[in-house]
């Protein structure tokens, strides 16, 4: 790997930070930090880097800008698994396991910096980003097609509610249409049963019927039909 130019390297990083609007991130700008993305996250993480010029007064904003870049650019919403670990097509594994770690050391809460929050779901993006690519790399031998993986969601499935079972929704809609039907007729029957206890009572209890004439009065009992009179017992 080509050692980076520190002095194209440095204003670049501290310019990013400035102006982070000004680059096209999406296009690998700037080129310099995309280029020489190792020694970006070195920088970020901390880690000793080799060839950076002993500036003791810039290092600090040197080391601020780099973390600025790994958390607006490298994870920042909708990134690939490329993007995500600083790779490219064609990585070695050891690349992939170095790069792996520094994310996840870089991203781990014991190692945060005051004032700097990394995303909430940083770490479980990195773990997804390195299965993805190592399971790419052992079906290809270590190869990825530039196009491989391309679409594919780092974000979590958000979890999708269960329809509810058959029973569950007729329940929630009230009464089936046998269970009104059977109601209906439930209390056409003792509506009935009401109506002929509750009439009048004839001779003994039974029901009787009573003959009206046409003006309202109570019809004369034709003869021969008269119910005869109920004798008490002999003396």
């Amino acid at each position: 790997m080509t050692p980076p130019n520190w002095s194209r390297l440095m204003p670049a990083l501290l310019d990013f930070e400035r102006v982070p609007g000004r680059y096209r991130v999406a296009l690998r700008e700037p080129r310099p930090l995309f280029e020489h993305i190792d020694s970006v996250m070195l920088l970020a993480a901390g880690r000793p880097v080799v060839g950076l010029p002993a500036t003791p007064t810039i290092g600090p904003e040197l080391h601020r800008a780099a973390r600025f870049f790994v958390r607006t650019v490298m994870l920042r919403p909708g990134s690939g698994p490329f993007t995500l670990l600083g790779l490219r097509p064609g990585f070695e594994p050891a690349q992939l396991r170095h790069h792996y770690r520094l994310m996840i050391r870089l991203t781990h809460p014991d190692f945060e910096v005051a004032g700097e929050r990394w995303p909430a779901d940083a770490a479980t993006r990195i773990n997804l980003a390195h299965d993805l690519l190592s399971s790419a790399q052992k079906r290809a031998d270590g190869t990825l097609a530039p196009t491989a993986l391309a679409g594919v969601s780092m974000r979590p499935r958000p979890l999708l509610p269960r329809p509810a079972p058959a029973r569950e929704k007729a329940g929630a809609r009230g009464w089936s249409a046998r269970a009104r039907l059977a109601l209906a007729g439930t209390g056409a029957l003792f509506m009935a049963g009401a109506f002929l206890l509750m009439g009048p009572r004839g001779h003994e209890g039974s029901l009787s019927v009573r003959r009206v004439s046409p003006d309202g009065r109570p019809a004369s009992t034709p003869p021969g039909t008269e119910t005869p009179e109920r004798e008490g017992p002999p003396p």
